[in-house]
């Protein structure tokens, strides 16, 4: 659940990909909201899977349910934004997935507690 993403897989990025397991949020351009799962976290992005495809080049709103680090039992609302750079179908599921935008300092420094986490778990 929590090790990075196979180095030379098709999901090979320039920073490791974190696998997590995370409820979120995203609400389309049009209002509409899609409970998503947030399958994996780097640096610079995200990666969920969706029941139902979203636009790509688009920025969306997405609130993802995120475990304190210290207490994961309390799951903390965290607000981000994220430009769409992919959607994939990926069996019944569509993969989706961007990089982060306009990043909040909360947020930042909540995702990056959990890969300093994650990166010791190797």
């Amino acid at each position: 659940m929590t090790t990075p993403t196979q180095r030379g897989s098709i999901d090979d990025r320039k920073e490791p990909r974190y696998q997590v397991n995370w409820r979120a949020r995203m609400t389309l351009p049009d209002g509409q909201v899609l409970d998503v799962r947030v399958q994996d976290i780097s640096q610079s992005g995200v990666g969920m899977l969706s029941d139902v495809p979203v636009q790509g080049n688009t920025v969306m709103n997405v609130v993802m349910g995120v475990p304190d680090p210290d207490n994961l039992a309390r799951v903390m609302g965290v607000p981000v934004q994220v430009h769409m750079a992919y959607v994939v179908l990926n069996n019944h599921d569509f993969r989706v997935g961007g990089k982060w935008v306009n990043l909040q300092p909360a947020a930042r420094d909540l995702l990056q507690a959990w890969i300093r986490r994650l990166s010791f778990q190797d």
